[in-house]
């Protein structure tokens, strides 16, 4: 049986839902269609070859770059004390007082979570927010309150 302290303590995931299909969908779509443009490139020797080798290169550009920034999503997750943070089939918790610092670019995507010392996932954790289409003009809310979390960590 629960003790109450276990019910006080809710984890709210703060990731967007968005996350599953920016690292594995995306990477996966862009992936099958470099092999598409390879094969029909020495398939069909398309006129000119250029232009076919231009379009080839940079698909398997937007595929590696993809394929390494979704590798980096992760599934975020906090409560009171602690973020936990997610990959596929890992979990791990981070107190708050070990990050040194949260930022984002403009809208939420992605928030970056800098830690003081390397975790399980590296120094750095990538995530993206909830996304909302009219925040583009400001800060994610997210950045406010983890900011908040992690200073009234570092005060106690």
């Amino acid at each position: 049986m629960a003790t109450p302290t276990q019910h006080s303590i809710r984890r709210q995931v703060i990731s967007s839902g968005w996350t599953l299909v920016f690292k594995l969908l995306v990477p996966a779509s862009l992936v099958m269609l470099s092999v598409v443009l390879l094969l029909t490139l020495f398939a069909f020797r398309p006129q000119p070859l250029s232009d076919a080798l231009m379009v080839t290169v940079m698909a398997i550009g937007a595929t590696v770059f993809f394929c390494w920034w979704g590798a980096r999503l992760k599934r975020v997750s906090i409560d009171e004390n602690k973020l936990y943070v997610a990959g596929l089939i890992k979990e791990i918790p981070i107190h708050f007082a070990d990050v040194e610092a949260v930022d984002a670019f403009q809208g939420g995507w992605p928030v970056i979570v800098r830690l003081k010392e390397k975790s399980e996932f590296g120094h750095t954790i990538l995530f993206l927010a909830e996304w909302r289409p009219l925040l583009f003009a400001g800060p994610h809310p997210i950045l406010e309150r983890l900011t908040r979390l992690i200073n009234d960590a570092k005060d106690n």
